[in-house]
């Protein structure tokens, strides 16, 4: 059951609270197994854990902006060579930090690459934080969208929706419908994407709400996804009969081969 009221924590929130608790833990690792001073430890943790928090801010940034909004296969693919960046990336970024961690110890810069067996373990962790950091940028776009959920009961015969009324929260605020980009189903719901940027979800399936849509106006291009003509850009092909939809967000949806078929009946 969603609760209205309830938001999780934001990014920054669980970026600096994660980051803080990796750095607990390395330096602990550190001061068991390496048989440094504490002091050492937590400068070890240091050079771990700062390119770390940086490196997930970013790929954070780049997941929210260039791959969520992206078809499934497109995002497993994305994810991949991201996941393979981030692990390089935070490999030599740890070493660059132990070198400079070197030249304030013993006045020497010199970067030391890990034995084969660090080396495996460096990469591996690399690849598991990356993932980490990409489920938890799910969870906090699945989760914040989930606790802003509008009902919208309209009685069948009327005209088309025009408008409804979205709860945020204490808050609740008019949608005109004129303002909706793309509508992808989620389930029982449909999550609603705005010309402002913003999202929520009403709770009914695409099917019911496609129903109370203006069919002149909105088009469902794929079985899970329907979006607003009126906010089309452009389409270019995709490749095997479908099209790609350019919104003029800059969302991208790909439609089906039926959905493709609909809007090319529209060329005159």
């Amino acid at each position: 059951r969603f609760n209205p009221d309830t938001l999780p924590p934001s990014s920054l929130w669980i970026w600096a609270g994660g980051a803080g608790l990796l750095w607990i833990l390395y330096a602990i690792v550190f001061l068991l197994t390496s048989g440094v001073s504490a002091g050492h430890a937590a400068l070890d943790a240091t050079a771990n854990v700062i390119p770390l928090a940086l490196l997930a801010l970013m790929t954070h940034s780049l997941l929210k902006e260039h791959v969520l909004p992206r078809t499934v296969w497109v995002q497993a693919g994305m994810h991949i060579a991201l996941a393979t960046a981030f692990a390089t990336l935070w490999y030599a970024a740890v070493l660059l930090c132990l070198a400079a961690i070197g030249k304030i110890r013993s006045g020497a810069f010199v970067m030391n690459a890990f034995e084969s067996a660090a080396f495996t373990w460096q990469v591996f962790q690399g690849l598991v934080l990356y993932a980490l950091v990409a489920a938890t940028c799910y969870a906090i776009r699945g989760g914040r969208l989930a606790a802003t959920i509008t009902l919208i009961d309209q009685p069948d015969g009327r005209p088309p929706l025009d408008r409804y009324l979205s709860r945020t929260g204490d808050d609740i605020s008019p949608v005109d419908t004129r303002d909706i980009v793309t509508i992808t189903g989620a389930q029982d719901y449909s999550e609603v994407a705005t010309i402002a940027g913003s999202a929520h979800l009403v709770r009914m399936s695409l099917g019911e709400f496609e129903a109370r849509l203006d069919t002149a106006r909105f088009l469902r291009v794929h079985r899970s996804v329907i979006i607003n003509f009126d906010h089309l850009d452009r389409a270019e092909p995709a490749g095997n009969g479908r099209l790609l939809l350019h919104m003029r967000t800059g969302e991208m949806v790909q439609s089906s081969r039926a959905g493709a078929q609909i809007l090319r009946q529209m060329i005159v």
